[in-house]
């Protein structure tokens, strides 16, 4: 989340660098949100239908403030709206519940005048919306894990995180709510961005105070395009059409239905029976076992969208707790990874990793890293690191891990075999995915696996994210504390994008990767699989799916 936690990855095409389009200092940016039609297709959008969704596992959070990871998001997405948001498929920000903002000239204060929107029980949203959503966001109670994203950025957000502020100074509503303002402590390269992730959306103040935190998890209020009509825990999540979104013309859908299904071989045979729409990030792309069938097969070929992933599949390492505590340990485990065979898992829907940052990443990605920050695949090397620190027999440990996706538990299955050549005797730890990243977000699991999809595109999303000891436990949940590392990314976070703020995330990457704190084993790359009815699909980099835009034919 975390800029959000994957479990599922599909697969793609060229990597592009992509540029990103913010608002330049002292000026005002207005924008339209932009309405997507099928002119490819050369006809009008149809207004009305039902999208049937199967989606792999248990919507985790409905609350915005906590959902953090690619499931939750696909739900979280449909129901709530931020500031800003992005333009299509690109990397372009426009305004959502923002029609336009200006940014003092010296970067510190945004001011946002608002759309008038309403939330689906008819409340109107306003600066006070924004207010306490961010509020929420930083409350230690909340169990957010986007504090960091904020926290100390914004003027008083220290001092309201900590319990010593009421309020949260820095945010002010003008103009009888109208407008927003928002003042940081410090000009911040990435500020429009960290406005798009959705724990950022409004919330009804009225409706939040009067529930408890779990009921808000489950029974959201929001202002999006689709709002939850009914659900069957753990089973069904009927949406239906918000009538008064404040994006005229959109959805054009009446309902989305999601289906709780992770079994790859019912997900396939549902599509190809046409009772099921779409393959996306509902499933996180194209199961694994899926993608050949779909791909080989004439009548499907041409309904697979790909496009590629800013994000990486990694091992992570606990710098805290068991073996792993011990650098050379860490280091050895790097050279026992066989990142070809963890690739061939994935049908070849990935490419071998080598560093945290991804190739795909507008910036940050080293072409050669230093000689003691590459790792190669080398048991015999690994077997002697393992002796030096302590270990000639190995020793038994845990490899944790989602029991939702099958991807997941046979590349384990993979690393369990590797780490057994080198005499580590591992066991596996399957749950369900809510409950792994419960676990997770502890700070306790020795070695685990998981994959980071961006939240921005930019490198502190990854580094600051992932490494920086103040993001511990929930985002940096290996552990790892480096005062160097600290200091490296916390003077990049307020510097101007350019190459000396670039210089400086490569030298954390360069310490991180020689600390063998993850072992970065493949970039994924992302598929869809599109029904020859479904009109107007994109999908962005930086988001899950965009439904709202999606209208069908019949059929």
């Amino acid at each position: 989340m975390t800029a959000r936690k994957l479990k599922l990855f599909g697969a793609v095409a060229s990597i592009s660098m992509l540029g990103m389009a913010l608002a330049g200092c002292g000026t005002e940016v207005a924008s339209t949100p932009v309405h997507h039609t099928a002119a490819q297709e050369g006809s009008q959008p149809i207004y009305g239908g039902t999208l049937n969704l199967d989606v792999n596992g248990a919507f985790p959070h409905l609350d915005p403030a906590k959902a953090y990871d690619t499931l939750s998001y696909e739900a979280v997405t449909q129901m709530y709206n931020g500031l800003v948001t992005y333009k299509g498929a690109t990397n372009t920000i426009i305004g959502s519940l923002a029609s336009s903002w200006t940014i003092s000239p010296d970067g510190k204060t945004y001011t946002f005048h608002l759309r008038n929107a309403k939330f689906w029980n008819g409340d109107p949203v306003n600066a006070d919306s924004f207010i306490k959503e961010f509020e929420r966001v930083l409350t230690p109670a909340t169990q957010s894990g986007l504090s960091g994203f904020i926290n100390p950025f914004i003027v008083g957000s220290a001092a309201y995180a900590a319990g010593h502020a009421k309020t949260l100074t820095g945010m002010t509503s003008l103009d009888g709510g109208k407008t927003l303002q928002i003042k940081l402590t410090t000009p911040d390269p990435v500020f429009l961005l960290v406005l798009a992730i959705p724990a950022f959306s409004a919330v009804d103040p009225a409706y939040v105070d009067k529930h408890s935190l779990d009921y808000f998890d489950y029974h959201p209020m929001g202002t999006g395009p689709f709002e939850l009509a009914s659900y069957k825990p753990n089973q069904q999540w009927i949406l239906k059409k918000n009538p008064n979104y404040f994006i005229k013309g959109v959805p054009y859908l009446n309902e989305i239905d999601f289906t709780n299904n992770n079994s790859p071989q019912a997900v396939l045979e549902h599509f190809e029976q046409g009772s099921t729409d779409l393959i996306a990030w509902n499933q996180g792309g194209i199961p694994s076992a899926d993608y050949v069938p779909l791909s080989e097969n004439p009548k499907f070929s041409g309904d697979i969208y790909k496009q590629v992933q800013v994000s990486t599949l990694y091992i992570g390492l606990n710098s805290k707790v068991g073996p792993t505590k011990n650098l050379a340990v860490r280091r050895a485990l790097e050279y026992a990874i066989n990142k070809e065979q963890m690739v061939k898992v994935l049908n070849g829907r990935a490419i071998v990793a080598n560093q945290v940052i991804p190739p795909s990443m507008p910036s940050g990605y080293e072409a050669k890293l230093p000689a003691d920050a590459t790792y190669s695949y080398n048991p015999a090397l690994a077997k002697k690191l393992l002796a030096k620190a302590g270990y000639p027999h190995g020793f038994t440990t845990t490899i944790y891990t989602d029991n939702t996706n099958p991807d997941d538990v046979s590349e384990a299955e993979v690393v369990q075999q590797d780490f057994a050549q080198i005499g580590i005797k591992a066991s596996v730890n399957q749950t369900t995915w809510g409950t792994f990243l419960n676990n997770n977000e502890t700070g306790k699991q020795g070695i685990f696996l998981l994959a980071w999809l961006e939240d921005f595109p930019d490198p502190s999303d990854f580094l600051n994210t992932l490494f920086n000891s103040n993001q511990s436990p929930q985002n940096n949940s290996t552990m790892y504390s480096n005062k160097t590392v600290d200091k490296l990314l916390n003077e990049a976070s307020v510097m101007p994008n350019g190459p000396a703020r670039f210089a400086l995330y490569k030298q954390a990457q360069n310490i991180i990767m020689s600390q063998a704190a993850w072992i970065p084993y493949a970039y994924p790359l992302f598929t869809a699989a599109v029904q020859p009815w479904v009109k107007n699909y994109y999908a962005n980099p930086n988001l899950v799916d965009d439904l709202q835009y999606i209208w069908l034919t019949k059929h």
